[in-house]
């Protein structure tokens, strides 16, 4: 889809797992000559007709997941194009980390991808000017990318809902927090999330996850602090646990999770 008004176009990449509905779907973004995130390799020929056609200078990666890069190597080969990305990402896709069930059956695997250039504090294009700006939390890896003049954020996977209900076990909801902070205090006009359509309301959006997590944050610490353990925890705050995707990953997605990130993150500041 081509946005005539800002020059962005968005190529979504959906699944369909367990017939869901709406389909699950992630997003790629291309931009006078840039092209942000590959989509997933389970679409891989689609992807690669749709996405070969476009006359694409350089690919930058929000981070190393695998719905977000696992049609890097292909396109890479297509287009022998240089790629960009956060250090941690660059060095995790050379030899990606194995993914769960769950995600590999939604999302397919990552191909190991070599050369990837450490990304420093922009990247430039003919017409714009992209600020990188580190937001770790969902990935150790994650970066999104700021343009001032437009007002644009090309925000990745820091926003997707205001309300989440499962974490990775690798996520911090710490990290996610000050990630959301920083972001807030820029002048963005239109965001681009990697998995929906939304484009406006950023302060109200992007606001309301960051009282949502702090508000989480806040009341395992207190319940922690009392005694209660991570699943006294859940049920004091009447969380219901997502039992298909927590054992089709095998726990590596769960509520639980994130209840164990807000104590891991609290033993951490202590």
């Amino acid at each position: 889809m081509e946005d005539s008004k800002s020059s962005v176009q968005r190529f979504r990449f959906v699944v369909d797992w367990f017939n869901s509905k709406p389909k699950m779907g992630v997003n790629a973004f291309f931009v006078d000559g840039l092209l942000i995130d590959t989509g997933h390799s389970k679409v891989q020929k689609s992807a690669l007709r749709t996405l070969g056609k476009l006359e694409v200078e350089q690919i930058v990666l929000t981070h190393h997941h695998e719905d977000h890069t696992g049609n890097l190597q292909a396109l890479k080969q297509l287009k022998d194009c240089p790629v960009y990305a956060h250090q941690t990402c660059a060095r995790l896709m050379e030899s990606p980390p194995p993914v769960c069930f769950l995600e590999r059956k939604t999302w397919g695997v990552n191909t190991a991808v070599q050369g990837i250039i450490p990304i420093d504090k922009t990247i430039e294009t003919e017409q714009y000017k992209f600020h990188i700006i580190n937001t770790p939390g969902h990935s150790e890896d994650h970066i999104c990318l700021y343009e001032a003049n437009q007002g644009w954020l090309f925000s990745g996977d820091l926003y997707v809902h205001h309300y989440i209900r499962y974490f990775m076990a690798t996520e911090s909801v710490t990290q996610q927090i000050e990630s959301l902070k920083k972001v807030l205090e820029l002048d963005v006009q239109r965001y681009f999330c990697s998995h929906s359509f939304s484009e406006d309301l950023f302060q109200e959006r992007f606001g309301r996850k960051l009282k949502f997590l702090e508000d989480f944050y806040g009341n395992v610490v207190q319940l922690h602090q009392k005694g209660l353990g991570p699943t006294k925890i859940m049920k004091e705050l009447r969380m219901k646990e997502k039992w298909m995707i927590r054992l089709l990953s095998g726990g590596w997605l769960s509520g639980l999770n994130m209840v164990h990130s807000a104590i891991r993150d609290t033993e951490f500041e202590i």
